[in-house]
């Protein structure tokens, strides 16, 4: 079909379309511009127009271009202030509806459906749960690991429990693994249109074949046994080539007969030996006029080696047939076992709508009536799958409006199951194609230069995709490189928009390795010379001197981009790398698990001097020896980590790093290493991501250490584990080319397109068959492919590397320095994409892209025939293109900074940030310490005094004392202890682990506690349920509590006579709160028209209740700032009672405070075990005042 260029502004919408839209040629703004038109013109709403594309990023950028718009548009119909000129809109509908369509638009553009592929299939089958036949509730999930694992050694234990003699055979031979296995048919899982080309293997036709091998073995052996004197004398007869069947060479090879026929080798490893006495390899060396020997045993031999052919070939089928297997195993098991999990991945969203459409014909049409329109983004880097969901949405529509939008070009995913075929297959049924003409982001003379390039094959891309020249859509500034090296197309204007540079010797000493080293030399040399003559005027972009955030460095692999790092780093200049590496496999996060072993081990020395060590701290050895040396040295280190410890324990894991840091200087000690940025950068970054996991799973020191090991093992999945950009600055970028997509630089440099990665078919692989109408994706065995299939996917492949190579070329804004090599080095393969695009065309272009030694041609003769190309090349550029020589012998280029730098200026930070809100408690006040449990007892468990009363009396201790809270809190107190043993006693010690036995003892204390008569003439056995109210838990904020002040308040208004109260008030230590008290009162109950707070203190301060004294009550209380407790309880319930009771009263509605020592009560003296105090209500007042 051909294509029309796309005018976006009066293009009619309507059909289903195809933009091709090139590097640079706004493929965004053309998509925002038919989103405008289709809501002004069209009248459609924003939530009627379907818009998808393939990241988040790309989304959130797509969505804010589309209201940009959409609002440009607006304020040009209303005669405002505008970015362009919407006349086009006025042809096609009238001024007002346009004006309220957009109006409109702009208010719902909350519910544009702009989405993601993903999110997309979420929002239908959220909305469509029935048809999709998903629970409400199912979990998205990152991954499905752990149920593949699972799934896949259910499978192993099937086969390999009890193996019959095949599986065994293979499990000996091939070394499988569940993990092997699954490793092997894992990416082909979600992809159910391959069709597998894996022929049946039986155990039965293996055994068959087995049989038949060991016979013709046995023959063999026998005639060996009997013959072999007489078969190696025909062999050195002197009828056969005397070189290699010489008299060193046959008996060697007898020799090797002889263990295989005694069963001490295999025939697959002597294979080559054996073959040397089939007759095809005898007639084959028989000399010119003579006749080939003839044995029975050579014969023999041809039929055992078609016999172990046809073994081997069923062995390796039934091996491929496992995988086979496995793989339909996982298709059929996984879906239902997350189905019972709960559990859905984003494939899986994709599959399951897929589905949802094929079995329910009447959801597509439901989804063409609320998107009736619909813009996909990034279209080349669809599958099958994604395709035929908008193919069959929108195939029987009566008003279609689709657009398909993408490069093929740029389709550069296919290790990511991007499918160029179906890209392919959709241009040939959409009803009119478009393309895009004019590039908005390079400069006239490399666009130029890019088309004549392209220009060289009739075919650059090896496939139907097709290169359709370019122009110039604006003008852009002028630059000006000045240039070091002579050759064709170099001028005294400076360097051109493309160079040609030529690694050119013919230096066999030059191996691979050394090569890109050099070429990375001359990379940051030239780099080097370039920011050196913009100091001086003589490299500029407009009027402005180019920056290293000009440069950009594009490699394929990020062991290429540490070898232009090192090499930059070497002249003194800076660089970022960009790379999806796993921050937790770095060298940081490897150290850092080393120092968080030793704080969460502060005792442990060896952790110490491990976590020294590291280049986070930078101990050397003499350091560690001064340690073992000076005692005094390693106490103060191992008091440091233990205080370490304690920050870590008592407020979490970042506030310790950030005490760690502040105190040994480490980001000045990071930062002064040759990489500090990049180091500084990733231990943030890990910091980040351990306090992200503890306050979302809660986990302790030792969990989180666990947490980053297997992380280390499993590598990050997440993008949010990918290494981050050390630094925004005036860097040089160096990035791989699948990152660079979609960026733009000014200067970029590719240094190693001229390196081909040989393509490999791997286990399986799949491609593509043309050959079957329509196509068909195929999934092939690598040990079992055919001739057709390698080579569709060598060919596919190389296809591939020719669109990265696009991709590469068409990051640059300005100019692109393109390396090759035209020495010789045998090692190098010249099929490369840069060599097909350079040399494709010539008739002598499979000698050039050949291996060296395979098609014969010299060096010097290769060389030349590229030179002259090359040339030729050059001077069609019309000036934009220039080849020029590199030399290996190329002396350092350093980058010269100014000599005279100004001295930093320190600026002082003096704003004061604002607290940071959290919630404390009383036991956080009393003992520094955040705990918002209900107060019971925390004091260990003790043996019983030794005195005759105690040895029945209620245990002690925490579990004791927490027993005796869940009783009072459950029990009717005016019920018959006896009539609660079952319900209420008897559960509670069980629940707190606690023997049968104690009953009698719990019941006798909680009868005295009950019996007692308080301070205020009555009981708690006179309390019904519905004047209590138990384990009140209250909240209320607090403005700005300081110590200070507090204890200024306590000494004004607690009785003077209260002196160890007022010294305990002394010791208090806490940190300033902003935020929330929260606590629970044990009992809050009314009597007499009043209310009381209760608090229950197991405590034991004497064997006898007589020994349960005011003073001794009180000495309690200070000790363990119990007064404090009951304030905050009377503040509580007076901020409760203040809003719950009507005309409120401290002193009218208020008894006081009740605390029970619940050990010393009985019912013979009242009031005995009770500490009371009802604060007055000048304390209650500036106790509300303080707290506000």
């Amino acid at each position: 079909m051909q294509m029309q260029t796309l005018d976006a502004k009066c293009v009619p919408l309507e059909g289903t379309n195809l933009i091709e839209a090139s590097a640079g040629t706004g493929k965004t703004w053309t998509i925002s511009w038919l989103y405008l038109r289709l809501v002004a013109v069209y009248g459609l709403k924003v939530d009627q127009i379907l818009v998808v594309t393939y990241t988040e990023a790309a989304t959130a950028e797509l969505r804010d271009r589309i209201r940009k718009r959409l609002v440009d548009a607006l304020a040009f119909l209303e005669r405002r202030a505008c970015a362009e000129v919407y006349e086009t809109l006025l042809a096609e509908t009238e001024l007002a509806v346009c004006i309220q369509r957009l109006q409109l638009a702009l208010v719902s553009f909350d519910e544009a459906a702009v989405f993601t592929i993903h999110g997309f299939c979420k929002r239908v089958l959220g909305e469509n749960a029935f048809e999709a036949r998903l629970p409400f509730e199912s979990e998205l999930v990152a991954n499905e690991d752990g149920v593949l694992t699972e799934l896949t050694d259910k499978f192993w234990y099937q086969y390999f429990l009890t193996p019959d003699p095949l599986h065994l055979r293979l499990l000996q031979k091939h070394g499988l693994t569940p993990d092997g296995l699954l490793g092997d048919v894992r990416n082909f899982i979600g992809k159910p249109y391959l069709q597998a080309d894996i022929p049946a293997a039986t155990a039965e036709a293996f055994a068959g074949l087995q049989s038949t091998f060991d016979a013709v073995f046995r023959t063999c052996q026998e005639i060996w046994m009997q013959e072999r004197q007489a078969v190696t004398n025909l062999l050195l007869s002197g009828v056969l080539n005397g070189n290699s069947y010489s008299k060193r060479n046959v008996p060697n090879w007898a020799d090797k007969l002889d263990l295989l026929f005694a069963g001490e080798t295999r025939l697959g490893d002597v294979h080559e030996t054996v073959a040397r006495f089939s007759t095809a390899a005898l007639s084959e060396k028989t000399k010119d006029g003579k006749t080939t020997p003839v044995h029975a045993f050579f014969r023999q031999i041809d039929t055992l080696l078609d016999a172990w052919s046809e073994l081997h070939g069923s062995e390796q089928a039934a091996l491929e047939n496992l995988r086979l297997q496995l793989l339909l195993h996982l298709r059929r098991e996984l879906p239902l076992r997350k189905q019972q999990l709960g559990i859905l991945t984003f494939d899986d969203l994709l599959l399951h709508l897929h589905t949802a459409l094929e079995q329910h014909p009447h959801l597509a049409p439901r989804l063409a009536a609320k998107y009736r329109a619909a813009l996909i983004d990034e279209f080349q880097d669809t599958d099958p799958i994604q395709y035929e969901i908008f193919a069959r949405i929108y195939r029987d529509s009566a008003e279609q409006r689709v657009f398909y939008v993408g490069d093929p070009k740029q389709a550069i995913y296919g290790f990511r199951g991007a499918d160029i075929y179906t890209y392919l297959q959709a241009a040939q049924a959409v009803t009119h194609s478009h393309t895009l003409k004019q590039n908005f982001r390079s400069h006239n003379g490399l666009l130029q230069a890019l088309n004549h390039l392209f220009r060289q094959s009739a075919n650059p891309f090896r496939s139907e995709i097709r290169y359709e020249p370019i122009e110039a859509g604006k003008d852009q500034a002028s630059i000006f490189l000045s240039s070091p090296l002579e050759g064709e197309g170099a001028g005294l204007k400076g360097i051109p928009s493309i160079r040609l540079w030529d690694w050119y010797t013919l230096d066999e000493g030059f191996n691979n390795t050394a090569v890109q080293e050099n070429i990375a030399a001359a990379v940051a040399n030239d780099i080097a010379r370039l920011l050196n003559a913009a100091r001086q005027g003589a490299a500029t972009i407009g009027d402005r001197p180019i920056r290293s955030s000009d440069i950009a460095v594009l490699v394929r692999e990020n062991r290429q981009g540490e070898l232009v790092k090192q090499a930059l780093l070497e002249r003194g200049i800076a660089s970022v790398q960009k790379s999806r590496d796993s921050i937790f496999c770095t060298r940081e996060a490897t150290e850092l698990r080393a120092v968080l072993r030793a704080v969460a081990e502060p005792g442990n020395e060896l952790a110490l001097k491990q976590a020294l060590v590291t280049e986070l701290f930078g101990f050397t050895a003499s350091a560690l020896h001064t340690l073992d040396e000076e005692p005094a040295l390693l106490e103060a280190q191992l008091e440091a980590f233990q205080r370490w410890h304690q920050t870590w324990h008592t407020q979490g894991f970042m506030p310790m790093f950030r005490q760690w840091m502040q105190q040994c200087n480490g980001y000045a000690h990071l930062l002064a290493l040759a990489d500090g940025e990049r180091r500084l950068t990733n231990l943030l970054h890990l910091a980040e991501l351990i306090h992200t996991e503890s306050r979302l799973h809660g986990h302790g020191m030792h969990a989180l250490i666990r947490w980053l090991q297997q992380r280390a093992i499993t590598g990050g999945q997440d993008e949010a584990h990918e290494l981050r950009l050390e630094s925004d600055e005036n860097l040089v970028q160096i990035t791989t080319i699948h990152k660079s997509k979609g960026l733009e630089y000014g200067i970029v440099y590719c240094p190693f397109l001229w390196l081909e990665r040989s393509p490999t078919t791997g286990t399986w692989f799949s491609w593509h068959d043309a050959k079957v109408e329509g196509g068909m994706t195929r999934l092939q065995a690598g040990s079992l492919a055919s001739d057709d299939a390698e080579r569709c996917f060598r060919e596919a492949e190389q296809a591939e590397n020719l669109r990265l190579l696009y991709v590469a070329l068409t990051r640059a804004k300005y100019h692109c320095t393109i390396a090759l090599v035209s020495g010789r080095i045998n090692q190098f393969d010249y099929y490369s994409a840069l060599g097909w695009l350079l040399f494709g065309k010539l008739e002598q272009g499979r000698a050039i892209l050949g291996k060296l030694r395979k098609d014969g041609m010299q060096p010097g003769e290769r060389q030349t025939l590229m030179h002259q190309q090359l040339q030729a090349i050059v001077a069609g550029g019309e000036g934009h293109i220039s080849h020029e020589l590199l030399s290996p012998a190329q002396p350092m280029i350093r980058y010269q900074v100014d000599s005279v730098r100004a001295e930093p200026r320190i600026r002082h930070y003096h704003h004061r940030l604002p607290p940071v809100p959290r919630v404390g408690s009383f036991s956080g006040l009393a003992a520094g310490k955040e705990d918002e449990r209900p107060d019971y007892d925390t004091l260990a468990w003790q043996a019983p005094l030794e005195h005759e009363a105690a040895r029945t009396a209620f245990p002690r201790g925490a579990k004791a004392g927490s027993c005796l809270h869940k009783m009072l809190e459950e029990l009717d107190f005016t019920q018959p202890l006896a009539d609660q043993h079952d319900k209420v006693l008897l559960p509670a010690l069980k629940r707190h682990g606690l023997p049968e036995r104690w009953l009698a003892a719990a019941e006798t204390l909680l009868a005295n506690t009950l019996d007692t008569q308080l301070f205020v003439a009555t009981r708690l056995a006179d309390l019904p349920k519905e004047r209590r109210l138990d384990e009140l838990e209250f909240y209320f904020p607090v403005g700005h509590l300081q110590l200070k002040r507090l204890q200024t308040l306590l000494h004004q208004h607690l009785p003077a006579e209260w002196a160890d109260i007022h010294a305990a008030i002394d010791r208090l230590k806490f940190s300033t709160l902003t935020g929330f008290m929260k606590g629970f009162i044990d009992l809050v109950f009314e009597a007499g028209g009043q209310y009381y707070v209760v608090d229950y203190k197991s405590n034991e301060l004497g064997a006898t209740a007589q020994e349960y004294t005011p003073a001794a009550m009180r000495e309690a209380m200070a000790e363990h700032h119990y007064y404090l407790q009951y304030l905050i309880y009377c503040l509580a319930l007076h901020r409760y009672l203040r809003q719950r009771v009507s005309g409120y009263d401290w002193d009218t509605h208020v008894g006081g405070a009740l605390y029970l020592f619940l050990r010393g009560m009985t019912p013979v003296q009242p009031g005995s075990g009770v500490f009371f105090h009802k604060p007055d209500t000048r304390l209650m007042t500036a106790l509300d005042q303080l707290f506000q």
